[in-house]
């Protein structure tokens, strides 16, 4: 259950006599004053007064508050605040330092029993009822105590409440400049409005950030495990006539003890996987601004995330990147159970559905807050792409940057998600083929964070990328036949087009020649389950006669290109290799060395010569399957600024490793993997190998190719919900 509760303050001459006060119903609210103090710090009290008053009944609270200078100091500024000594950017103290300190330990202790904190702004003496009563109560509080008369201090936090108000989701009303004090508009130095989000905030921020389209503010800033309730004692004897004003100096020592109640601060738990494997360095550093944004979707809530983390998780006060994520559910409660989406890649931004009710999310939303993220690298996160990365001057400088895009990183990032949005709460994760890989790392990095994982065509081998790859040349090689046994004329057919390719300029619609190499890539989608009828469609009448001479139609050409082009997902071609390298500590130190390339010609390996680069027009031609080529960096212009970054990330070595195999055998995060027999792209018997070792429960099937979440997403979800249930 959540209160729902208005504070105000109120002070006569700013600085002046001052009240304070919170209000849930007549029977629920209470009231103080100040001989003289200001508004900021009425308002600060009112907040400090109601999270003690109600810590014991263990009850969230949802707070109306007109002054955004509370909420931006409660939900942003004391994070940064609290690192620097509470001080703020400038060097200089921070304003009512002893209520702040006071506050942050009462939200700390809420936090950590599990009560959630939010604001939503209202605009002040517009009719709101709620806000509208609390502000009388502290005027008249404040009256009082100036005129020398009785202080109606209120009946406190009875524990009862209103049905309509512990109830009811609150409306919210869309925020307005306020008129501020001169003390307000000292401390309140971000632009309020449509655009604040994207406007630099001059304090450090660590909660949610406050715009026209959202004032609903949340405490999940640091990851913490859920624990049991600490006893919080109700305020009962704060003095009503202490003088609190904004320098340290101005409150007595005694005023100051009432203020400030000491809490037993539990101390955080070292990650047990740190001992073991990686700790998760950094993530109790600044996480940075964050900002949010909500509205609903045919009947689904959503919730926009947006928040800085650091790119080298080693250097947590350096550099910072964008991570965005997309949370929805079907009704908006934050105490709902969560699951994290790991998308396939690398280099896939996360789903993007019309309808968030069909496939597996629609069967996740039943039991699970959805959370889709964009890995860094793809989507509304910092891109990887040759735009981003042409702030560097040297191939050297790019290499650095880039080297923090692999499943680690991403594994940090989630689990600052977590912190932010989940409360620190355990959740599941879900892996679509490389999102698997994402889940293994995390299964070796920070299983504290998950209470079940996923895996759906992604459960890696623990070995190097040459035996990855001489697997599944020999899979994509059986797909080829299995192909051409069903769609007979099709073989003739890629035989005319790699020889016409070969002896003849083709040029596609995004500028440059096609090759037959670049063209056999289309290969790709003989790993899917309807990939077959896609690919029969490429080949159904590939050639028209221009003028009497043989030409690839246009249709064709573009139907190519689409299959072809890495313009939307460069990352995919840039680091497609780097995710098998250094998987393990064993295997650190060795180079890819373009592994796909290098295993055409090696003797004895088991490839097929139906995937030589020259082949014999009339022997065997396969088209290729998920590898990739030097060529694509001259002959893709979405990767060629990226052609000597590539070959230096191919002969890089100082790779971490993602997969710790000991950490991985003691496993006791409960899992469950589909595992597809037929897969071309993640070797089956290596996928066995890692679901024995990690404990995770398999359901091999022919059923599907690679892509069976996409292809019947609400079977392989629950079919693997209940594998993991049973």
């Amino acid at each position: 259950m959540t209160l729902i509760v208005a504070t105000d303050g109120s002070s006569l001459g700013n600085p002046g006599p001052a009240g304070w006060a919170w209000y849930l119903d007549e029977q629920n609210w209470s009231a103080g004053a100040l001989p003289e103090s200001t508004n900021n710090v009425g308002e600060l009290l009112a907040v400090l007064d109601l999270l003690r008053q109600t810590g014991e009944s263990g009850e969230s609270l949802h707070i109306y508050a007109d002054s955004q200078y509370v909420i931006n100091a409660l939900t942003k500024w004391r994070f940064g605040w609290k690192k620097k000594g509470w001080k703020k950017a400038d060097g200089k103290p921070v304003a009512n330092r002893d209520i702040m300190v006071a506050l942050d330990r009462e939200l700390d202790v809420a936090r950590r029993s599990g009560r959630t904190v939010e604001f939503e702004w209202v605009r002040g003496h517009v009719g709101h009822e709620m806000n509208e009563r609390a502000d009388t109560l502290a005027r008249d509080a404040a009256t009082a105590i100036r005129d020398g008369k009785p202080i109606n201090e209120g009946p406190g936090y009875a524990g009862t409440r209103a049905n309509a108000r512990a109830e009811e989701k609150p409306a919210k009303e869309e925020p307005a400049e306020e008129e501020q004090s001169a003390e307000d508009e000292r401390a309140v130095e971000e632009p309020m409005g449509e655009r604040a989000e994207a406007q630099a905030v001059e304090e450090p921020t660590s909660g949610d950030s406050f715009g026209a389209e959202d004032a609903l503010f949340s405490f999940d800033d640091v990851p913490a495990p859920k624990k049991a309730k600490p006893q919080v004692k109700k305020h009962e004897n704060t003095p009503k006539t202490a003088v609190v004003s904004e320098t340290e100096q101005s409150a007595p020592e005694s005023a100051r003890d009432s203020l400030i109640r000491e809490a037993d601060m539990p101390k955080k738990a070292k990650p047990q996987s740190a001992q073991r494997f990686e700790s998760l360095k950094g993530l109790e550093a600044d996480m940075g601004e964050e900002s949010r944004r909500q509205y609903v979707q045919h009947g689904v809530h959503v919730t926009e995330h947006r928040i800085q983390v650091p790119l080298d998780y080693s250097k947590p006060e350096g550099r910072k990147i964008q991570l965005f994520a997309r949370e929805v559910s079907l009704k908006p409660d934050s105490s709902l159970p969560a699951i994290i989406f790991m998308q396939g890649g690398p280099g896939g931004r996360a789903p993007r559905p019309g309808d968030f009710k069909s496939g597996w999310i629609g069967e996740a939303l039943k039991r699970y807050r959805v959370i889709l993220m964009d890995e860094r690298g793809t989507g509304l996160s910092t891109r990887l792409d040759a735009h981003t990365l042409s702030e560097f001057e040297t191939t050297s400088e790019q290499v650095n940057f880039v080297k923090h895009f692999r499943a680690d990183n991403m594994v940090r990032d989630a689990e600052q998600l977590r912190a932010r949005i989940n409360g620190g709460r355990k959740w599941a994760s879900i892996g679509q083929s490389y999102g698997g890989f994402i889940n293994t790392a995390y299964l070796s990095i920070a299983p504290e964070g998950l209470s079940a994982v996923y895996f759906t065509g992604g459960l890696p081998g623990l070995t190097s990328v040459d035996e990855i790859y001489r697997r599944t040349y020999r899979a994509t090689a059986a797909r080829n036949e299995v192909y051409f046994a069903r769609y007979r004329q099709d073989r003739e057919t890629l035989r005319d087009v790699v020889k016409h390719l070969d002896t003849h300029e083709e040029i596609l619609p995004t500028g440059e020649r096609l090759s037959s190499r670049r063209f056999r890539m289309i290969g790709l989608l003989l790993g899917t389950t309807t990939g077959f009828d896609q690919l029969h469609y490429f080949f159904e009448e590939p050639f028209v006669t221009v003028r009497g001479q043989k030409r690839l139609n246009t249709q064709f050409l573009d139907m190519v290109r689409g299959q072809v082009s890495l313009a939307d997902s460069p990352m995919y071609g840039l680091l497609h290799e780097t995710i098998y390298a250094g998987a393990t500590p064993e295997l650190q130190g060795k180079p890819t060395a373009w592994a796909a390339e290098r295993l055409l010609s090696e003797v004895g390996s088991g490839i097929a010569e139906g995937f030589a680069p020259e082949p014999d027009y009339n022997s065997t031609i396969y088209l290729t399957g998920e590898h990739m080529y030097p060529l694509i960096y001259d002959e893709d212009p979405a990767l060629k600024p990226m052609r000597d970054l590539a070959h230096e990330l191919a002969n890089f070595t100082d790779w971490p490793p993602l997969y710790n195999p000991e950490v991985l055998a003691a496993n006791e995060v409960p899992g469950a993997a589909a595992v597809y027999y037929e897969d071309m792209f993640v070797p089956l018997d290596l996928s066995m190998q890692t679901a024995e070792l990690a404990g995770i429960r398999t359901w091999v099937t022919n059923e599907y190719q690679h892509d069976g979440l996409r292809a019947d997403g609400a079977r392989v979800f629950n079919y693997l919900h209940d594998l993991l249930e049973d």
